[in-house]
């Protein structure tokens, strides 16, 4: 027999928990930079549904909780927009960049170690347990077993196509008048479903992998953290971890799937999203930052790696444009 839907219990069933949203000049703050050591501070939530919470987080190296925030409050997922070292309780250390998503359970802990002279910066996203059970259960029928460790792995990788749309979401959250919480609940859970994915192995197939190729790759990954702007040389990079250029280049596509002039490229790329969100950003000036020597070469990777150029993007990176770029990325090689 079919439930009769009763208007009256509408309100209830649209709205069972109050939204939450943050006010204007907290969103659109050009970014903490307190030294406090309330993480309330330091990581405020802009928007908070029933569903899932977007936040932002901004914490210098000097800051009092820099080395230890205390354990996450929820089960995150966060996107660098800096480079950090970051060590899950009983985990090896890794490299935090923005080509990686880093993982936690609620109650996690966890310490930094700085990298980035800016710190650690990025955008994070939290989900309901039970929403990410059902997102994980697909890849992982064991997930639910394992209370609140939902989540198996401490990072994974951040394809181009979440990457981007994830930095869409936050744009639209920050400016906004009155953000789309419907649409930020579907992109929040669609760019989960695609990372989890990858994390859980399901991306091309790589290599195996030794304990010497992820420590010279990490160790790889951090110098290109801090200098992608720079014009390196496969030798330099492979004398400052103390091996053949050779041998770097292979070890380090074993253990990352990437060439290190890619992981450079994405690098380059995705700090490139930030001052394109920016209606004034001077294109050639932000070619030179990041390490391209002319406005052309700049706008020919950029339009390789989204499908249109940089200019069109100048200043509108909505939600709108954020689903079309994806649309776009989903035509183009990785």
């Amino acid at each position: 027999m079919d439930h009769e839907l009763r208007p009256d219990l509408l309100p209830e069933i649209l709205h069972p928990v109050s939204a939450y949203v943050a006010p204007a000049e907290l969103r659109r703050g050009a970014g903490v930079v307190s030294r406090a050591s309330d993480r309330g501070v330091l990581g405020p939530a802009l928007v908070a549904t029933p569903l899932v919470t977007v936040g932002r987080w901004r914490c210098p190296v000097d800051s009092a909780v820099f080395a230890d925030s205390g354990p996450a409050r929820g089960h995150l997922f966060v996107f660098p927009r800096s480079s950090v070292w970051i060590r899950h309780e009983g985990q090896p250390p890794f490299v935090a960049d923005p080509t990686v998503v880093t993982y936690y359970n609620i109650d996690q802990r966890y310490r930094r170690a700085a990298l980035s002279p800016t710190g650690d910066r990025g955008e994070w996203f939290a989900v309901t347990p039970d929403a990410l059970a059902d997102i994980l259960r697909p890849l992982d029928p064991a997930a639910a077993d394992r209370g609140t460790r939902l989540f198996p792995f401490a990072h994974g990788p951040s394809d181009r196509r979440s990457y981007a749309q994830q930095r869409a979401v936050s744009e639209h959250v920050r400016h906004a008048a009155v953000p789309d919480l419907l649409a930020v609940e579907e992109t929040v859970l669609d760019v989960l479903r695609r990372i989890v994915a990858l994390a859980y192995g399901q991306g091309p197939p790589r290599a195996a992998s030794s304990a010497r190729d992820r420590d010279l790759a990490d160790a790889a990954r951090a110098i290109l953290a801090r200098r992608f702007a720079e014009p390196l040389s496969l030798r330099a990079i492979a004398d400052a971890v103390a091996t053949s250029p050779f041998h770097l280049a292979r070890a380090f596509k074993r253990a990352t799937g990437a060439t290190l002039h890619g992981q450079r490229t994405e690098l380059r790329l995705r700090a490139a999203l930030e001052p394109l969100a920016s209606p004034s950003c001077d294109l050639l000036e932000l070619a030179l930052a990041l390490g391209y020597p002319s406005h052309s070469h700049f706008t020919a990777v950029f339009h390789a790696a989204f499908g249109l150029p940089p200019s069109q993007l100048r200043g509108r990176l909505t939600l709108v444009q954020g689903r079309e770029l994806v649309a776009r990325l989903g035509t183009l090689r990785p």
